[in-house]
């Protein structure tokens, strides 16, 4: 049959039955299309951002948005394939069902998890250096004032604890310890890139990542700036795609986390009169008139008394409130943030609010060109005040704080020099602010001129204008009883200036890859400060802002500070058949605060990796899901010291000047800094070997790193002979070193099957013993309290072991001692205590830290458990060694000796003597200052999908957190997180908060 005689054939019936019920056909099947949606979460239940959804033999496909939920148009029969890096590909068959979840499970082989490295990024797999990364689900668990608080016990090596529980009070922080003895021992903090310093600035809700580089093979890509480890922050930026609103809110209310017990109206009393009775001026309650102000006489016989501490300390609170918007084209995306935080501490005017805000912009110029920008601008006013409670810890506790008519009364307890420490409340009476404004911003520009090399230039800017003013008048703490008006106003400005250009260029061929790094970078910093203060105030209205009303004690000073640094850096990254991989890494650094002839240190590191499990002896065990064996040593440099101590100073003095008939004052200058004219780099150079596994197919997962780190050429001041006339000059001189392990284990001991009941653990351990190793003159140093085999912060002191008991009043009297006195070790047993019977009491470095996390899950609750522990630390405690053996004033309530009550823990009192004039006093300070905390609990609730729904938004997340509310240490109630000082004690939180998206 020809064409002519198809056409020809007439059309029948059953030819248009046919036709027309194919098109009834078509179109029920173009019916059944419809929108499927669906939430993509790990094995721990956590929502993934960015999963590729694809209709499998289509190109129809989506991505997950930041909460892991996704929709898509299909057909049901059709295949959706997910896919994510780190993942196993997962396909659901679409049936009747309009939502679509899905639990991914970790790929053991990929582990292609990217890890934010300096100037770069790699897989998590060909890491070959000492990293640890904090992702954003963690750093958002928990609501913290500064970011860093949440790697506390989460990352082992780093040791993190907060200074105190003031209004924005900051963070103690080291990584694998303390190298020096005199330079910073603080780490390099950047963010997106750029040097940042303080984290506090940083909205924790604006943070993606925070990646924590240990060893030198990681750290010596930034020089001298990296000696002491990095922690680089990469913030949140936008994606294309609709527009994504977020809204976190919470509230906090802050009580006090633990302190030391202060004596009351009668236990001060009693302690009184046992001191006079030592001395035979007490005998009974006939003689109080001898040994009390009639103030306090007449205040203790009407049962008066006053907790000062108790008066001073409330409650203080936290609120947070952040909305972030972003989103944008294929071309143009945006993310933009606002945050207001407030903390109000347990002291009245002790206070902290800020104001920050954050853009950050990606656009293509070009298909090979993008123009990134990252501007931040933060506002802090901070209201400050002196501590109060050492007033009140040590004041008669027998005195009225107001009078009738409710105004507080000056000198409460009869004496003249004793103050209210409640004075400084007062409307007027004490002021001291601090206004401090940051522009952060940088400005990048990425070009790719061919298929993988990528060259990358970068300008930064970090600004801050700060002033600071106190006032405070006449019978104010500050300046003591009747003493003249302060008025004091600090200015300053800080900048630094910072150009990075550099390119990155990867190859492969076969089973080979090579990467390599070549960059430069320059960097500046100039910083002014201007003082001006004085006494005795002619108008107190203005407060500081009228320091030419001041009449006597009148100073001004200023200063000026320069520092630049020149840079260039290398790396070469090689991989064969994702088995073997190699590091080579060289920085030069020529830095201005060092020597001419010395300026330039070059710092080279080298690291390898041996991935075993893709050896064919591993590759088909269903055991082992990953090992891999890292080895890396590296030289890092520190010049982290003041500006021109190579050129010595001059300072100004005043002299009398003779013009025969009479002296005038006149002014003259003098050398005060000796010139250190060959000042050079501190060094340490830092070997690492680690062990990365992964059992039962990543079930039990973690690493073990063991690392030590020699430095040596310490920047420290030297003495010099009194004939020089100048006692120190700066010098490289004296070692140290760190050794240590490091443990991480995470585990999924219950994995969430359909929303049902889940719970994994993290586990970190971490032990540094930190030493000196050689010292300038000698094996120690008395005066700085440095010893040759000993940490940096030791104390070396006279060995207490208990008080003299009234059956040792022989012996006791061979010492020269009498029962109730301060009993100490005689090491040598030569029957005399001498100097050389001290020897090291303890040191701040812990012999351990442990942290211990339990998320558990079931359905839309979450429980979170996180404990912490220190162990091994000692302290010295402000409230162990404020003891008034003479009873002059108050103190912390103690089990001080009688012979009613031979206790072994604090000498008798005695007026005839006094705390400084006590033999081995100092012994009583030292404690052990163990701890195991329950720092963190959250229990939170994700509402579900149909009630977002309805409410028509995408996310609703509702928690609850106590924190710091379980303290267990052998000084209980105190909280020795923060050290024995009684100043600004620590607090325990309870928070509510809700994380919203629209």
């Amino acid at each position: 049959m020809n064409l002519k005689q198809l056409i020809s054939i007439p059309v029948r019936p059953v030819w248009l039955v046919m036709v027309l019920g194919s098109l009834f056909i078509t179109q029920e099947v173009l019916a059944q299309t419809r929108t499927v949606t669906g939430t993509v979460t790990d094995q721990q239940g956590v929502p993934l951002p960015g999963v590729n959804i694809l209709v499998r033999g289509t190109t129809n496909g989506t991505q997950t948005d930041f909460d892991g939920k996704y929709a898509i148009e299909v057909s049901s029969g059709e295949v959706l394939v997910f896919t994510y890096i780190g993942q196993e590909r997962e396909e659901r068959t679409v049936g009747d069902n309009d939502v679509v979840d899905v639990r991914m499970s970790e790929d053991a082989q990929a582990l292609d998890e990217v890890v934010v490295i300096g100037y770069g990024a790699v897989k998590k797999s060909d890491l070959t250096g000492a990293v640890a990364s904090v992702k954003e689900r963690d750093l958002t668990s928990i609501p913290v004032t500064n970011a860093l608080e949440t790697m506390q016990g989460k990352v082992p090596g780093v040791d993190l604890t907060k200074t105190s529980g003031q209004a924005g009070a900051g963070l103690n922080f080291s990584i694998r310890g303390n190298r020096s003895l005199n330079a910073d021992n603080g780490p390099l903090v950047v963010v997106d890139g750029m040097i940042y310093g303080s984290t506090l600035d940083v909205n924790p809700n604006d943070i993606a990542s925070v990646e924590i580089l240990k060893d030198a093979s990681a750290t010596a890509i930034y020089g001298t700036l990296g000696a002491n480890g990095v922690v680089l922050i990469t913030t949140k930026r936008g994606r294309s795609g609709k527009s994504k609103v977020s809204l976190n809110s919470y509230y906090s209310v802050q009580s006090l986390g633990g302190y030391a017990d202060i004596m009351s109206g009668p236990e001060w009393v009693q302690l009184r009169r046992e001191s006079r009775r030592t001395v035979g001026e007490w005998s009974g309650p006939e003689d109080d008139a001898n040994i009390f102000n009639p103030t306090q006489l007449e205040n203790f016989q009407n049962g008066i008394w006053t907790d000062w501490a108790d008066r001073l300390l409330g409650t203080g609170s936290q609120q947070n409130h952040q909305v972030s918007v972003s989103g944008g084209s294929e071309k143009t995306t945006y993310y933009f943030s606002m945050e207001y935080f407030r903390e109000e501490g347990l002291l009245e005017n002790d206070n902290l609010d800020r104001y920050s805000g954050r853009l950050t912009v990606d656009h293509k110029v070009l298909d090979n060109l993008k123009l990134s920008t990252n501007i931040m601008y933060t506002v802090k006013d901070h209201d400050r005040r002196r501590d109060p409670l050492n007033q009140a810890n040590k004041m008669s506790p027998l005195g009225r704080p107001y009078d009738d008519e409710g105004n507080v009364i000056t000198f409460p307890v009869g004496d003249s020099s004793t103050l209210n420490p409640l004075a400084d409340q007062q409307p007027g009476n004490y002021t001291d602010n601090e206004d401090n404004k940051r522009f952060f911003g940088n400005i990048s520009l990425d070009w790719t001129p061919v298929e993988n090399l990528t060259f990358t230039s970068r300008l930064g800017i970090d600004h801050m204008n700060f002033r600071r003013g106190i006032f405070s008048a006449t019978n104010t703490l500050e300046v003591g009883a009747d003493g003249l008006s302060l008025a004091r106003a600090e200015n300053g400005t800080f900048n630094r200036t910072t150009w990075e250009n550099f390119a990155n260029y990867t190859y492969t061929a076969g089973k080979h890859e090579i990467s390599g790094l070549l960059g430069t970078s320059i960097w500046k910093t100039v910083e002014e400060n201007y003082m001006a203060e004085g006494r005795d105030l002619a108008s107190a209205t203005m407060l500081f802002h009228n320091l030419g009303g001041l009449q006597t004690q009148v100073r001004v000073n200023s200063s000026l500070e320069e520092k630049q640094l020149a840079s260039f850096f290398g790396r070469l990254n090689y991989k064969y058949a994702d088995k073997y991989l190699v590091t080579l890494l060289m920085r030069a650094d020529g830095s201005s605060v060092l020597a001419p002839g010395n300026k330039w240190g070059y710092f080279p590191s080298a690291a390898f990796s041996w991935v075993l499990k893709e050896e064919n002896f591993l590759k088909e065990n269903n055991t082992i899901s990953q090992l891999k064996a890292r080895v890396s040593y590296g030289i890092s440099g520190n010049s982290a010291v003041s500006p021109y101590q190579t050129l010595g100073s001059l300072s100004k003095s005043t002299y009398a000047y003779d013009q025969g008939t009479d002296e005038s004052p006149a002014f003259g200058y003098y050398p005060s800094l000796i010139a250190s004219g060959n000042l050079s780099w501190e060094t340490t150079a830092t070997t690492n070997l680690g062990l990365d596994f992964g059992f039962f197919n990543n079930r039990i997962s973690g690493s073990l790193d063991l690392y030590q780190q020699n430095t040596s050429d310490l920047l420290m001041q030297r003495a010099l002979p009194t004939s020089s006339g100048f006692s120190t000059a700066w010098d490289n001189i004296g070692k140290t070193r760190n050794r240590g392990l490091e443990l991480y284990i995470s585990t999924l001991n219950i994995v969430s099957q359909d929303n049902g009941f889940g719970w994994s653990s993290d586990i970190t351990f971490t032990t540094n013993k930190e030493e000196i190793r050689e010292l300038p003159e000698g094996d120690r140093d008395l005066a700085n309290g440095w010893f040759v085999g000993s940490p940096i912060s030791s104390f070396y002191d006279y060995r207490k072991v208990g008080i003299w008991q009234l059956d040792e009043a022989g012996e006791a009297e061979s010492y020269g001692q009498d029962p109730g006195d301060i009993k100490v070790m005689d090491r040598d047993g030569d029957g005399v205590i001498t100097p050389e019977d001290r020897e090291i009491i303890g040191s701040t470095v812990p012999d351990y830290t442990l942290g211990f996390n339990n998320r558990f899950s079931y359905k839309g609750l979450e429980l979170n458990v996180f404990v912490y522990a220190r162990q091994g630390q000692t302290i010295i405690s402000e409230a162990a060694g404020s003891y008034k053996i003479d009873a002059l004033e108050n103190g912390p309530k103690v089990d001080y000796w009688t012979p009613e009550n031979p206790t072994n823990a604090y000498p008798r009192p005695d007026a005839g003597t006094s705390r400084a004039s006590t033999q081995y006093y100092s012994t009583l300070q030292y404690v052990d200052g163990s701890f195991v905390k329950i720092r963190d609990i959250t229990l939170a609730y994700s509402f579900p999908q149909a009630v977002t729904e309805y409410l028509k938004i995408s996310k609703l997340r509702c928690y609850a957190t106590a924190k710091n509310y379980f303290v267990f240490s052998k000084i209980d109630p105190y909280d020795p997180e923060r050290g024995g000082n009684l100043s600004f004690p620590m607090t325990r939180q309870l928070v509510f908060g809700i994380n919203l998206e629209l």
